[in-house]
């Protein structure tokens, strides 16, 4: 019989696993309960999207924390996108998990989920935001948004 995994019951608003055991999102983790499910779900890494927030940490120390602040309803660059990218794409070689978050975990968040559609599924940006917002309904909240995912689309197409 498989162990069972008991993890708190509070897990921070708005998350959910975008690849199982590899990719999950949510909004901003703003208590130590939050940020000690996250760890107990197996989330090894944190990467904080907001400008104007942080999450309490010392909650797991050691999970690894990366912050790109982004300010509230504007787009990542494009260099802040390839390093998460990067950054995720390390994290699962080594069978590891990783959340992304913003304050609500659908503007900044779905931007850099639709790109990660992108890249691993080789999908148009048009279909990587609608599949985006059909996991998480409201994410990218500006057509500045929906734009660095496109841009993000007509730089990797021609590498598949």
């Amino acid at each position: 019989m498989a162990p069972t995994v008991t993890t708190s019951t509070h897990p921070p608003p708005y998350f959910t696993w975008v690849i199982p055991d590899k990719l999950a999102a949510c909004g901003l983790p703003r208590s130590p309960k939050h940020i000690q499910y996250l760890w107990e779900v197996g989330i090894q890494h944190l990467v904080s999207l907001t400008a104007e927030f942080h999450p309490p940490m010392q909650a797991a120390p050691n999970m690894n924390w990366v912050h790109m602040a982004i300010i509230d309803f504007h787009p990542p660059t494009m260099q802040q996108v390839e390093e998460f990218l990067d950054l995720v794409e390390r994290v699962n070689a080594k069978g590891e998990a990783l959340a992304v978050h913003c304050h609500m975990g659908r503007g900044r968040t779905g931007t850099m989920l639709a790109c990660y559609l992108v890249k691993t599924r080789h999908i148009t940006a048009i279909e990587a935001i609608a599949q985006t917002r059909k996991m998480r309904p409201g994410s990218l909240e500006t057509h500045e948004q929906e734009e660095t995912v496109g841009t993000y689309y007509l730089k990797v197409k021609d590498t598949w």
